[in-house]
């Protein structure tokens, strides 16, 4: 009677159970549909996307200071000559689109962009800017303002300066009907791998210079090269960079070719490339040593009152050209007397510009302050001639070649 009872009992609860257990499971349902919805309801943002073909794209800003106003030019993106074809080159010309405008301060130039845009402007994929020597004289303060404020506009952009023509210079066109984007105005530093020079430098790096002690900027300047290349017998221009600005602080100390700064790339660390061509008395080729990574160590004295410098480069290279019979001592005894001189030559220009351009300074700088602060801190500039005590250099042939040296 008792196992009677409880039957019916059992039932009763199993039935309860499952009920709950199916409403649960009904509420459960309903949440998660709730949740799908909400979060599908945030993944539908792109009812105001724009195709890329209604966006006009600024690759690259000139800016210049002309009768008190603000000059910019603006280069626009033809993404018809930068998407690849099958033929693997552009069959047309590629279209350069470079706007002109002013105004009292540089925002106010471009916005004057605005009104014959035709369609939105995007300034997010600038990757180089142009300044004028006029410009870099109006200071910091209204020059980089609205590059570093302005939230699109990216710290990594190159930077140079240029003396020719601004509108010229952007219009300028690379090989075999390309972008402007393979050109060394947006892409130095695949030129700069085979041929190091002068240092092409990025916006946030050039700012970092310009403010701190110490430190001299080295700005690259661009000109246009309209006597090496020929497109079908006639002379094709492109973009070459032909030397430095100097600046010290805000102070421009000039500007010297590249020919002048040849000393600058065996003290500079960041070189990846470059030839020493050694010639005899009679300037005929002897050899060509291409060096790679020079190691360089600077140490300063003070005697008496006299600050001078030491610096110690400790090269290696190979040997791509042998012109004359020569042992391999002898070739490094002339290539070192080679770079010996360009070294010195380049500091003197240096010296005659009142401008520390092997950063000889800011080694002090980092290593004692208060002897950097009395001799660097005046207005009189500290750096003479002979404060370039002596210059050790250290050349290792790694090899020669194909071919042994010929005695």
């Amino acid at each position: 009677m008792e196992a009677d009872m409880e039957a019916p009992c059992n039932l009763k609860h199993t039935r309860l159970n499952k009920n709950r257990t199916q409403k649960a499971m009904k509420r459960t349902r309903v949440f998660q549909t709730i949740v799908m919805i909400a979060i599908l309801w945030t993944l539908t943002g792109c009812w105001d996307a724009k195709e890329v073909q209604d966006i006009n794209y600024v690759k690259t800003l000139g800016i210049d200071y002309v009768k008190g106003e603000y000059v910019v030019y603006a280069v626009m993106l033809d993404f018809t000559s930068v998407a690849k074809q099958e033929g693997g080159k552009p069959s047309q010309k590629a279209s350069v689109w470079v706007s002109r405008t002013s105004g009292i301060s540089i925002n106010d130039a471009i916005d004057k962009l605005y009104h014959t845009s035709q369609q939105h402007m995007f300034f997010a994929h600038i990757s180089s800017i142009i300044y004028s020597e006029a410009v870099l004289k109006q200071g910091p303060e209204v020059v980089f303002d609205l590059t570093n404020r302005y939230h699109e506009i990216r710290y990594t952009k190159w930077v140079y300066t240029t003396q020719d023509q601004m509108d010229k210079l952007l219009s300028v066109t690379p090989f075999f009907n390309e972008s402007p984007i393979s050109s060394i105005l947006n892409a130095p530093m695949e030129t700069y791998k085979q041929s190091s020079h002068i240092t092409p430098i990025q916006f946030h790096r050039f700012i970092a210079n310009y403010n701190e002690l110490g430190r001299t900027t080295l700005l690259p300047s661009l000109s246009i090269n309209k006597e090496t290349w020929k497109e079908n017998l006639k002379n094709h221009e492109l973009l070459e960079i032909d030397g430095c600005m100097i600046i010290d602080h805000g102070n421009i100390r000039g500007k010297l070719t590249k020919e002048k700064l040849s000393g600058l790339r065996w003290v500079n660390p960041k070189t990846i490339r470059t030839p020493v061509s050694i010639t005899d008395n009679e300037n005929k080729i002897i050899a060509t040593i291409v060096i790679r990574k020079p190691k360089v160590k600077i140490e300063h004295h003070i005697q008496e009152g006299k600050l001078t410098f030491q610096v110690q480069v400790k090269l290696s290279g190979t040997l791509n050209e042998l012109a004359q019979s020569i042992s391999e001592k002898q070739l490094k005894e002339l290539a070192i007397k080679q770079i010996k001189k360009e070294i010195y030559d380049t500091y003197k220009e240096g010296i005659g510009l009142k401008a520390d351009i092997y950063q000889l300074g800011y080694g002090l700088l980092l290593e004692d302050p208060a002897h950097w602060k009395h001799f660097f801190g005046k207005e009189s500039f500290p750096l003479y001639r002979d404060s370039l005590n002596s210059v050790d250099v250290q050349l290792r042939i790694n090899n020669s070649g194909k071919y042994q040296f010929r005695i």
